[in-house]
């Protein structure tokens, strides 16, 4: 073999150890390229699940948020009835009122006739109207003046009843009449019986108030899932804004969907509480 044949030999040596390391360097890039694409992929994966987490916070406390307003804007509601107008002119209502009633005999509980019933003014005691009751025992003054009376109500042989009634409502109560003699006093003004408007009205209020508070509540939870702070303390708020009712179901229905998507997202919650 001359010169020329031993060059071209070592050239293709060369050619070929040179053609081996370029496979193995292409080799080397395709295998650190998939490390590369697989580790990127799970750290896609891994924020696009925090993002989703975020997201359902961000959903709750939005939720929440509308719920608890829809309480406040109730309670306000439900304070633009202005008690005090309302019981102001409660007995405004009616020029005048009708009263009727009827009597009975205390033994053996039947109706009286014949039973003479005077209407009497309660300062000057003038009678003002009289009526006797029917066969049925009943009795009956028409057009009288919504404010406090007297009814004088006497039958021989019976005690004598005088009840002072503030002639506000239609129908009265029964009268009782019992064998003897005297006066028997009654005052229905000084006593309150059944359920008042008054009663109505402290109720009303005190429910628009307890309304308010609890939306106000709500509006700190929705801040505590906003800001991911206190999971526990941020339920609990939640759970007494459903005391704020926003238009009956519907505010109670959202707060419940964002307590829900807070359970979901626990874990993204600073210092989570171990139940």
């Amino acid at each position: 073999m001359d010169i020329n044949e031993r060059r071209d030999a070592l050239r293709a040596r060369v050619r070929k150890k040179l053609d081996g390391e370029d496979e193995i360097n292409e080799e080397e890039e395709l295998v650190v390229q998939e490390q590369e694409i697989i580790m990127s992929t799970t750290q896609n994966e891994e924020l696009l699940f925090l993002e989703d987490k975020n997201g359902l916070l961000t959903l709750a406390s939005s939720l929440i948020f509308i719920g608890s307003v829809l309480g406040i804007i109730t309670g306000l509601l439900l304070l633009q009835g202005n008690p005090t107008d309302l019981l102001g002119n409660t007995l405004e209502v009616d020029d005048v009122i009708d009263v009727r009633g009827i009597v009975l005999e205390s033994e053996s509980g039947d109706s009286i006739e014949g039973v003479t019933i005077e209407l009497l003014d309660v300062d000057s005691k003038t009678v003002l109207q009289t009526a006797n009751t029917n066969s049925y025992g009943y009795y009956e003054f028409e057009n009288i003046a919504p404010e406090p009376h007297i009814l004088r109500v006497t039958l021989e042989g019976y005690k004598t009843v005088e009840r002072t009634i503030s002639a506000t409502n239609v129908n009265q109560d029964a009268f009782t009449l019992t064998t003897g003699e005297g006066v028997v006093v009654e005052d229905e003004t000084t006593s309150s019986s059944g359920w008042t408007l008054e009663n109505a009205v402290a109720l009303s209020t005190g429910i628009a108030l307890v309304t308010i508070v609890a939306g106000v509540i709500g509006l700190y939870s929705a801040v505590g899932a906003r800001k991911q702070e206190h999971y526990r303390r941020t339920q609990y708020f939640a759970g007494i804004a459903l005391l704020s009712r926003g238009f009956i179901v519907f505010g109670p229905f959202l707060i419940l969907c964002g307590m829900g998507l807070m359970v979901l997202a626990k874990d993204e919650f600073e210092e989570p509480e171990v139940e």
